[in-house]
C-alpha cells in the first residue's frame, strides 16, 4: 500500500512536470514568437546576415524551448512552430528585404528562369466557325482592393492602393477598398458576395505546401484564440515594420475559400495578389485552383518571396500596363523587363495570358427618356480581331433602332455606323460627311434582361485603325452615352 501511494505520487509529480513543461499559454507563444520575429530583423538588416541563416539560428532556439515539439521550414524561410500541446504558429519571416525600400540588385544569372515567351502562352485565336466566344474580360465592373498592409511599409507615393483605384477608375470601375483593419476574416469571407471583377490582395503570403495561405487583419498583441469564427484559419505572426513590433492573425487557406466564397461564381474576374508566394507552384493546387475553377479567369502573384519594393513597384506598373488596355501577358512581360526579379510575376492558368481589363462606362437614370430606351452602362472588349460591346439598359431594352457611332482618326465625327436593330446590327461605313451608304457587315444581336449584346469584326469594319471611340444615340429618346465625348477601346 505505501508502495502504491509512492507510486502514484511519482505518477503526480511527473504528470504535472509534464504540463509545467509542454504547456504553451497565449502569453509564452507571443513571448517566444516576438524574439523570434526582433532578433530575424536584428540579424538580417543590422548585422547584415543572410536570410536563411538567421531564419535556421531561429529555427534551433526554437527546438530548444521546452514547449516546442517541432519545426518545419516552409519554403520562402518561413517556419511552422508545432507546440506539444497543440497549438500552431506559421511564423512569415521570408520577405528577403524585409520591407526595406532599397532597390533590389537584379539577378543576373539565374537557374532555369522563365523568359516572358515562356511563362505565359497568350491565348490562341479560336477558329469562329467551330466555336464562338467573349475573349477573357471581366464580366463586372466592381472591383476590390483588399490591403492589410497600407499602414505597414508602403514603397510609391501615393500608396499602391490609391494608384490601382485610380487605373481602375480610368476605365470605368467603382472601386471598394477594406484597408488595414477593415481587411478582415468577416470581409473576406464576403469577397465572392462583392461580384467583383477585379480583386487586388495586398498582403502576407505563403507557400503551405499544396496550399496558398494570406494574412488577413485585425493584428493582435498575443497569439489568438484557436477558434477564428470560421474554417480554414490558421494563426499566424509576422513583423510590423512600421510599428517595429511583432503582431498576430489569422491566415485564410484553400478550405476557406471553398467553405466562404462557393456562394457566387465569380463573373470571369482577375484576381492579383501582391504579396510573397501568391503564385507559387507549391502553393497553386490550393486556393487559386479553387478560385480560377468558381469562375475566376486568372489569378496572377508572385512565385517566391517579394520585397515591398519590388512588390508595389511591381503592382503598379502591372495596372498601368492594363490601364493602358494592355493584356495580362503583356503587363507580366512590363514588370519582368524592369529586372527587379526573382521573383517571378506569373499568372495562373499559363494559357490565361490573353485576359484584359473591360472597359466600361455609366450613364445616369434620366427622368426624361423611358427607362427601356434609356442606356444604363456600355461594356467593350476587343479581342479575336472583334469588338464586343454590351449595352445595359434601365429595363428590358424596347426598340427599333438605336445608332453605335465610332470614331477611328480623332475627328469630331464618326467613320462608322452600327445600326443596332432587336435582333441584328449593320455595319456601314461613312460614305461622305454624315452619310453611311457603305454596308460592310451584318451580324446577330443577342437581348438577355435589361442588356444588349453584339461583336463585329475590327478589320472589316475599321480597317488598319487600332483605335475605336465610341458613343451611342438614340433618335427617339435622345439619349446619348456618355452624355459628351466617347469611350475609347483600343484594337
Amino acid at each position: 500500500m505505501m508502495f502504491a501511494r509512492k507510486f502514484g505520487l511519482l505518477v503526480c509529480l511527473l504528470l504535472m512536470s509534464a504540463g509545467t513543461v509542454w504547456g504553451a499559454d497565449a502569453a509564452r507563444i507571443s513571448q517566444i514568437a516576438s524574439k523570434v520575429h526582433v532578433d530575424v530583423n536584428q540579424l538580417v538588416k543590422v548585422q547584415q546576415v543572410q536570410l536563411p541563416v538567421a531564419v535556421s539560428q531561429q529555427k534551433a532556439f526554437l527546438l530548444t524551448q521546452p514547449e516546442v515539439q517541432k519545426v518545419e521550414t516552409l519554403k520562402g524561410n518561413n517556419l511552422m512552430v508545432h507546440f506539444k500541446d497543440g497549438n500552431e504558429l506559421l511564423m512569415f519571416l521570408g520577405e528577403n528585404t524585409l520591407g526595406s525600400n532599397t532597390l533590389e540588385t537584379p539577378v543576373q544569372m539565374q537557374k532555369k528562369i522563365l523568359q516572358p515567351a515562356q511563362k505565359l502562352t497568350p491565348v490562341k485565336v479560336i477558329d469562329r466557325k467551330l466555336f464562338r466566344m467573349m475573349p477573357c474580360a471581366p464580366n463586372s465592373r466592381k472591383a476590390l482592393i483588399f490591403d492589410c498592409l497600407e499602414d505597414d511599409a508602403n514603397v510609391v507615393s501615393p500608396k499602391i492602393w490609391q494608384q490601382v483605384r485610380s487605373d481602375l477608375q480610368s476605365l470605368g470601375y467603382t472601386v471598394t477598398t477594406r484597408l488595414n483593419n477593415s481587411a478582415n476574416l468577416s470581409n473576406a469571407a464576403l469577397i465572392d458576395n462583392g461580384e467583383y471583377g477585379v480583386v487586388m490582395l495586398r498582403g502576407h503570403g505563403g507557400d503551405l505546401g499544396g496550399d496558398f495561405g494570406f494574412l488577413v487583419r485585425p493584428w493582435y498583441t498575443s497569439y489568438p484564440a484557436a477558434n477564428s469564427g470560421y474554417s480554414g484559419t490558421i494563426r499566424a505572426s509576422a513583423y510590423n515594420h512600421a510599428a517595429g513590433a511583432t503582431q498576430f492573425g489569422y491566415v485564410i487557406t484553400g478550405t476557406f475559400s471553398s467553405s466562404y466564397w462557393a456562394d457566387k461564381a465569380f463573373p470571369s474576374t482577375i484576381f492579383f495578389l501582391e504579396s510573397c508566394h501568391g503564385a507559387d507552384p507549391g502553393a497553386l493546387p490550393g486556393m487559386p485552383t479553387w478560385t480560377t475553377n468558381h469562375g475566376a479567369s486568372v489569378w496572377v502573384g508572385w512565385n517566391e518571396s517579394v520585397s515591398f519594393n519590388c512588390g508595389d513597384n511591381g503592382t503598379d506598373l502591372f495596372f498601368q500596363k492594363m490601364k493602358e488596355q494592355k493584356t495580362v501577358a503583356e503587363a507580366v512581360d512590363a514588370v519582368y523587363a524592369t529586372g527587379c526579379r526573382p521573383p517571378e510575376l506569373v499568372a495562373f492558368p499559363s494559357n490565361k495570358g490573353g485576359c484584359q481589363l473591360s472597359i466600361w462606362k455609366a450613364d445616369n437614370n434620366e427622368s426624361s427618356v423611358t427607362n427601356s430606351r434609356d442606356f444604363k452602362l456600355l461594356k467593350l472588349v476587343s479581342g479575336m480581331q472583334r469588338l464586343y460591346a454590351t449595352i445595359s439598359f434601365y429595363s428590358a431594352p424596347v426598340f427599333n433602332e438605336f445608332f453605335f457611332y465610332v470614331d477611328t482618326n480623332g475627328n469630331t465625327g464618326a467613320e462608322v455606323l452600327v445600326r443596332c436593330h432587336a435582333n441584328n446590327v449593320e455595319v456601314y461605313k461613312q460614305t461622305q460627311p454624315g452619310l453611311y451608304n457603305n454596308k460592310v457587315y451584318t451580324g446577330t444581336a443577342v437581348k438577355s434582361g435589361n442588356t444588349y449584346s453584339f461583336d463585329i469584326p475590327w478589320n472589316t469594319t475599321f480597317g488598319s485603325a487600332t483605335t475605336a471611340n465610341v458613343w451611342l444615340y438614340d433618335m427617339t429618346g435622345k439619349d446619348r452615352l456618355p452624355d459628351s465625348g466617347n469611350v475609347t477601346l483600343l484594337k
